[in-house]
């Protein structure tokens, strides 16, 4: 079926479409639980019918609104089969299938209930495994069971399970109710269970999409909040990369000083220059030094900066030449500190 076909359907076949999807989603839940939990609750009140020298007769319960109708053992042929383990659903469209082999009578002659039992276990030579199951397995005659909802309409009752009591006596061997509606001897069973259910469903829903639509609710209100504080947001983030930008440039700053302090260079130079000597001139960029003074005769002052080691490079000036005088011999000198770039 493609979609062209499901969108030009009716309303009607839609309907049915999903009463039995729902139908065969409940199977499966059925089929999930344990077998306990779905053998039912034990019987407090039934219909029954007894067989007469005729005809047999209903027998109504005490409490009208009963819906199971208990008939006598012996009506019906019972065998007990090992199945593998599928849904209740599948158990029975296996046996209808192979109704004729496992029954003694036409299989269009009966109509069919089962009841399963439970796993059969492992043991000796048993031949089976954990995935099969014993399955009780009833026939009707369809002559009977129509004799006995004619003698059930008879009485006033109205069941929707019909079967023998087990062994307890507190429940249905299994349930012929299902066969019955089937073959059109029973009416269908009304739609109000399946009508709650499906009202469950769509509550279910309703809460699931609730609790979505309140989380994008609380997410679209947490965004609004987050852009409404934007514009502050970004101020704060400006100032914050206008603060860190000063600070970068400080700290920049005060490496530069620290690392080109003209002053200790020139304790330096004079810690190391003869005593006959001075500075006139002193002139620093960073890198080297340039140094202007006059030393008495005899001082060679290259020769003792060169001698103290904190020089990288000591060497005459291409300046012009400074005139010499009465006092002493001019020097100009370009030193450069050791770790300095200059050579």
């Amino acid at each position: 079926m493609n979609l062209s076909e499901l969108l030009n359907m009716d309303m009607a076949t839609l309907g049915r479409m999903a009463r039995s999807g729902f139908d065969w989603w409940v199977r499966e839940l059925e089929s999930m639980a344990p077998a306990g939990l779905l053998r039912g609750k034990r019987l407090t009140a039934w219909h029954r019918y007894e067989l007469g020298r005729d005809q047999g007769t209903v027998i109504p319960a005490s409490r009208p609104e009963t819906d199971t109708l208990v008939i006598p053992a012996e009506l019906c042929l019972v065998r007990t089969l090992s199945l593998p383990r599928l849904p209740q659903a599948d158990l029975a469209a296996l046996i209808a299938l192979d109704a004729d082999r496992i029954m003694p009578v036409p299989a269009d002659s009966v109509v069919i209930g089962i009841r399963t039992l439970g796993p059969i276990e492992d043991g000796p030579g048993s031949g089976s495994g954990p995935d099969m199951v014993r399955v009780k397995v009833g026939a009707l005659p369809l002559v009977r069971a129509r004799a006995i909802v004619d003698a059930a309409q008879a009485a006033g009752a109205a069941p929707t399970h019909v079967g023998p009591l087990d062994e307890t006596g507190q429940q249905l061997d299994f349930d012929l109710g299902p066969a019955l509606r089937q073959a059109g001897l029973m009416p269908p069973r009304p739609a109000v269970a399946r009508f709650w259910w499906a009202a469950v469903a769509v509550l279910v829903l309703i809460n699931i999409g609730t609790a979505v639509l309140r989380d994008q609710q609380q997410v679209d209100r947490l965004q609004a909040l987050v852009d409404a504080q934007a514009p502050a947001v970004g101020a704060v983030r400006r100032i914050e990369d206008r603060v860190i930008g000063n600070a970068r440039l400080v700290g920049a700053l005060n490496a530069r000083r620290a690392a080109h302090q003209p002053l200790r260079l020139l304790a330096t130079v004079g810690g190391v220059l003869p005593e006959k000597a001075w500075i006139q001139r002193f002139e620093w960029d960073g890198k080297s030094a340039r140094l202007t003074g006059y030393a008495a005769p005899g001082i060679n002052v290259v020769s003792a900066l060169k001698a103290s080691g904190l020089f990288a490079s000591v060497r005459a000036s291409r300046a012009e030449t400074v005139a010499e005088t009465e006092t002493g011999r001019p020097f100009d000198l370009v030193l450069v500190p050791r770790g300095g770039d200059a050579t």
